[in-house]
């Protein structure tokens, strides 16, 4: 019986590293690309074309705009010197190619590459779309000819909004760093910037009818120097002061428009507005107490909804989009509890609560904007009191709030905490600069989902798309803020824009470290990509051997292992570097990684501990397969509590445990029990798929730590392990964080994952 089993065992790892082999394989083709966001279609062909030099981009009419663009991108960064000729109908052997072709899929393109020419069709903003691919196929090397591998693409996005915003009001960026930030959208197909051009600490935008927003507002930082408003607390220094003038707001909009990227403007209401009141102090809420506190919060009177809908008549003349946003998180609106202004309106209009107050004030903007044929977006705190009946609603707090709008049947933008927060470090709080909450990868981000399985079919086509948030109270120049938005803002491109079945976080990986050498060329400051297996690690072995590599030609490190931080001072070396040094007890690796001369760095931890680990002194012949688990259905928040209670249920499984989350306080407690059996000796790595880490111990050990993020702090048990079985006991939350993932991944070091359904026994 034993050995049939194991004869099963070998036959299907064949199969699972065949299988794997394979999809690897057609990982790769499509990953040869390296192409952001991901196509979704495209095939390899034979050949390639190099674009020589004086190379002719043949246009039509409706083209044109593009071919001069992509002239210009090729005469700047390749010197290449290229013409474009407008044509009625375009000679087939023109190099280059842009042909105008009707689709009912805005953004759909197509683009055939070949040993002769490159010719790509599309509506709209499809050529476009197909120019930036085109662009990521090209050499990055500016000396090196321009060669284009020949494929075939067709493509179209799966949502039309692809968000990113910029927050201008705590820190004043320059009208050349906006565009370059637009540029760096286009160049990913994101099609929607969210322009944060007034908050409490700054208005950014000319208002003729009221200059002092400008005069005053607009010099936040000014004043506060001279003591004659609050400190600005919550930012990293004095803040930047400036304001964009109504022709400079222009002349964004049209450089915006020629790469396809609609501006959404924000004007901030009914808080978040101090400098608004700062510059028209009677725009702020009154207090009958009186109290002095910091006024916030608009007073919701005649004269201040007066004074709003001239500043959103004139910033409506400004731009030609659909939607404005007017804010509406965060309001302190207890403010308004001690307002004669809004109590008189709550007697005036029966309204019972503040929250009410918020939804009058909203749809009475919302009622003025849909008057100059404008639509409402707002922060999800606008459901709050009854939502407007156009609004559409930006959910940051979460999920809830999209998902509660789109069961009403209004439109829906996904901007969620974590996942979508670009002001979150990156990784570890300690290595990284300062940020707002905790860290937020580009896995998490990739991650994300915006139709929640909560949605049905028909309520899930409310989702407009996602969107990417960066606000900048601590991000104080604009090398900063490329630091903080890229590379994650790659993986909002591609989960808005490719097929949800498409996704592939491997392959997306690959090609995020293959456009590090177009953001040289761009001298675009991206966050540098980790080291990788740079893990705590857990291991039996006598001594620690790794191997660190690095994607980035020309990059360093410099690394200690007595636990002490390298910085630009220490010698440097060249990857790959090979670490193989005794193992007593533990090691503590630091590694300051630098690329390009700008001093671009990272810096990572990991931290090498060695165990003993036994086999244990149980026959394999007497186990079944699977292991055993207990579910606690508890608000207890602490496992060790739970001793000597009663599970609700238990049961055994290969898989993880199934269990759905509450919705409620009760808090789903897993224990499991069992062992892992191994075959035949040899190194083995151990680590958990949860994305919010297990408990897991072998042998008594704890090799993985529970309660870590994965893609922040990565674990892993190296064990050399003989013939037998190793005891195997854990716990964890089970949740939506780590809902459908992998509790234990084993598979021999350097090789292919073993099935569970085979070394999981109990």
């Amino acid at each position: 019986m034993y050995s049939r089993f194991l004869a099963m065992y070998n036959i299907s790892s064949l199969k699972y590293i065949l299988l794997s082999a394979a999809l690897f394989l057609s990982a790769a083709l499509k990953a040869q690309f390296h192409i952001i966001p991901q196509p979704v279609s495209i095939k390899a062909g034979s050949g390639s074309i190099v674009l020589a030099k004086n190379a002719v981009i043949g246009v039509n009419k409706e083209t044109e705009p593009v071919g001069r663009y992509l002239q210009d991108y090729l005469n700047q960064n390749y010197n290449l010197q290229a013409t474009v000729k407008v044509y009625e109908q375009i000679p087939a052997k023109t190099p280059i190619r842009l042909n105008n072709v009707w689709s009912n899929q805005e953004g759909a393109y197509t683009m055939h590459v070949s040993n002769a020419s490159v010719s790509i069709s599309g509506n709209g903003a499809g050529v476009f779309y197909g120019v930036q691919s085109l662009i990521q196929l090209l050499p990055t090397d500016k000396g090196v000819p321009l060669k284009v591998a020949a494929c075939t693409i067709a493509d179209q996005p799966r949502f039309g909004w692809r968000g990113l915003s910029l927050d201008v009001s705590r820190h004043f960026f320059t009208v050349d760093e906006v565009k370059k930030y637009i540029d760096v959208m286009a160049h990913y197909k994101l099609n929607t910037f969210h322009w944060h051009l007034t908050d409490d600490e700054g208005w950014r935008i000319q208002i003729d009818k009221y200059p002092k927003l400008t005069e005053v507002g607009a010099k936040i930082s000014y004043y506060a120097k001279r003591g004659e408003f609050r400190k600005l607390d919550n930012l990293i220094d004095d803040g930047r002061d400036g304001f964009y003038t109504k022709d400079e707001i222009r002349d964004v909009i049209k450089y915006a428009q020629d790469r396809f990227v609609t501006i959404l403007p924000e004007i901030e209401m009914p808080g978040h507005s101090e400098a608004a009141i700062f510059a028209y102090p009677q725009l702020g809420c009154q207090d009958s107490t009186g109290a002095k506190h910091r006024v916030r919060m608009l007073d919701p009177g005649e004269y201040t909804f007066k004074f709003m809908e001239d500043v959103l008549t004139e910033v409506i003349e400004l731009f030609p989009n659909q939607y404005v946003h007017i804010g509406g998180d965060e309001a302190e609106m207890v403010d308004w509890l001690k307002s004669p202004t809004a109590v008189s309106l709550m007697k005036r209009e029966h309204l019972k609560n503040e929250k009410e107050v918020q939804s009058y004030f909203i749809k009475r903007i919302e009622k003025f904007l849909l008057s100059k044929n404008k639509r409402l977006v707002g922060w999800d705190e606008i459901l709050q009191g009854g939502l407007a009946e156009s609004a559409t609603v930006m959910s940051w707090q979460g999920e809830a709030g999209g998902i509660a709008a789109a069961k009403m049947r209004h439109h829906v933008v996904m901007t969620p905490l974590p996942y979508m927060y670009f002001d979150a470090p990156q990784a570890n709080e300690d290595l990284e600069p300062i940020g707002w909450n905790p860290p937020v990868t580009w896995q998490m981000v990739y991650n994300y989902e915006p139709q929640s399985k909560e949605l049905t079919n028909a309520e899930a086509e409310y989702i407009l798309g996602a969107q990417g948030n960066i606000w900048n109270e601590k991000v104080p120049n604009a090398q900063h803020l490329q630091y903080m938005v890229y590379p994650r803002a790659l993986a909002v491109a591609e989960l808005t824009w490719s097929p949800k079945n498409e996704k592939n976080l491997d392959r997306f990986g690959w090609k995020m470290k293959n456009q590090y050498g177009l953001f040289k060329l761009w001298d675009f400051n991206a966050r540098l990509p980790d080291i990788d297996g740079i893990d705590d690690v857990v291991t039996n072995k006598s001594r620690f051997k790794v191997t660190l590599n690095y994607p980035l030609k020309g990059a360093k490190v410099r690394y200690s292992l007595n636990g002490k931080m390298p910085d630009a001072n220490s010698s440097a070396v060249a990857f790959p570097v090979k670490i193989n040094v005794p193992l007593k007890d533990s090691i503590g690796l630091r590694t300051f990684t630098t690329w390009t001369l700008n001093d671009q760095h990272i810096r990572q931890t990991a931290n090498v501990k060695r165990v003993t680990i036994r086999v244990a002194h149980v026959k394999a012949a007497n186990l079944k397969p699977g292991i055993a688990y207990e579910i606690f259905k508890t608000k207890e928040q602490q496992i060790a509590r739970l001793e000597g209670e009663k599970p609700a249920e238990t049961g055994v499984t290969s898989l993880v445990v199934p269990v759905k989350s509450t919705g409620d306080e009760t808090i789903n407690w897993v224990k499991i029990k069992g062992f892992i059996k191994i075959n035949k000796e040899a190194d083995y790595e151990l680590t958990s798929g949860f994305e919010v880490t297990p408990a897991l111990f072998l042998d008594a050990v704890p090799v993985i730590k529970p309660g870590l993020n994965t893609y922040v702090e990565h674990q892993n048990a190296l064990l050399h392990l003989k013939k037998g079985v190793y005891a195997l006991t854990g716990n964890y939350m089970a949740n939506k964080a780590n809902e459908n993932q992998t509790l234990i991944e084993l598979k021999v070091d350097g090789g292919e994952k073993l099935y569970p359904k085979f070394y999981l026994v109990h």
